[in-house]
């Protein structure tokens, strides 16, 4: 006899797709700041070796806090490193005081 747990497939969890989604997100709020803070922390592999859609994603977020008139140290201060912050500029093109 079949549980429903066995009926039912696992949805799969991707955690790269959710830290992606929240930075996609235009929503200010902690999942957002938990998941600027994670991508942040990935200073250990090289920029170029970070799956693009998450590289997209960071862009994307630092991109909008760009055209919102943040400075880099707010930026900074939201949980994003340096390592990062600067590859991502470096993509866009942009430079931020």
């Amino acid at each position: 006899m079949k549980t429903q747990e066995q009926e039912a497939p696992a949805a799969a969890v991707d955690p790269m797709e959710d830290l992606c989604l929240a930075l996609f997100s235009t929503e200010e709020g902690a999942k957002k700041k938990a998941a600027r803070q994670t991508a942040g922390a990935m200073t250990q592999r090289p920029w170029p070796q970070l799956p693009s859609r998450l590289r997209s994603a960071i862009r994307s977020d630092i991109g909008r806090q760009l055209d919102s008139g943040k400075a880099r140290a707010q930026i900074l201060e939201v949980g994003y490193s340096a390592g990062v912050l600067n590859q991502a500029l470096r993509d866009l093109g942009r430079s931020v005081a």
